[in-house]
């Protein structure tokens, strides 16, 4: 079922009630269509997130111009092959799905592909289930953290988590990972001496996130259907 304008409309007031003064709603645009997004950018919002980088890129290249204060999100794993194209991208925002050393390094390298400056979120595995990627100690995310800490180009924006999947008491893991992350981007504010954001919580458990603090929620089917 697709909403109509007043339908997205209301799901958009609803959602943006929610969120407190520093917390911001990501839509994840992800398969939907470039007339679905430009309803919710005609409605003035502006941060959309995709997972693929050629969807991103195509995406983003038609439209630049119906949508020109667009700014769009990295929400999906990277190729190193891919990194070119993504750095490419018009009004790229942030990357929210760095989630190593090496990729830092491989950003870092290829960013003077870059036309404005695109800021990081470091991903960090707080649920340590084996299919999900991310840094998984504080030794090895500080280290990647201190190679963006000087960049003009590459900025470190913050830290970005999921909830467990496979669990039964799903709410009481959700907020055990946001929490996790919260104690991370604390000391990674303090070490560095810089404030951190968060991206934690999606439909599932956004409002646990948003309990925990969470600058950032990423919310796609139900802003659609």
């Amino acid at each position: 079922m697709t909403l109509n304008k007043e339908e997205k409309a209301s799901k958009l007031k609803a959602i943006k009630s929610q969120l407190p003064a520093d917390s911001h709603l990501l839509i994840v645009s992800k398969t939907r269509s470039e007339d679905e997004i430009r309803a919710y950018y005609e409605l003035g919002h502006r941060d959309f997130g995709e997972n693929r980088v050629q969807e991103l890129a195509e995406k983003a290249e038609h439209l630049k111009l119906t949508c020109p204060d667009i700014r769009w999100h990295m929400i999906g794993n990277i190729q190193s092959k891919k990194i070119p194209q993504l750095l490419s991208v018009h009004h790229l925002w942030a990357i929210h799905s760095v989630d190593d050393k090496e990729l830092v390094q491989k950003l870092l390298k290829a960013s003077d592909k870059l036309t404005d400056s695109v800021n990081i979120f470091l991903q960090y595995n707080t649920s340590k289930e084996v299919e999900k990627s991310g840094f998984e100690d504080y030794a090895s995310l500080k280290e990647a953290a201190l190679l963006l800490s000087s960049q003009s180009k590459i900025k470190l924006l913050g830290l970005m988590t999921m909830g467990t999947v496979r669990t039964d008491d799903f709410e009481t893991e959700a907020r055990r990972c946001f929490k996790d992350l919260n104690r991370n981007k604390n000391q990674l504010s303090s070490d560095l001496s810089k404030p951190i954001k968060t991206s934690m919580g999606m439909s599932q458990d956004y409002k646990i996130a948003l309990e925990e603090g969470s600058n950032w929620v990423r919310l796609g089917t139900m802003l659609f259907q």
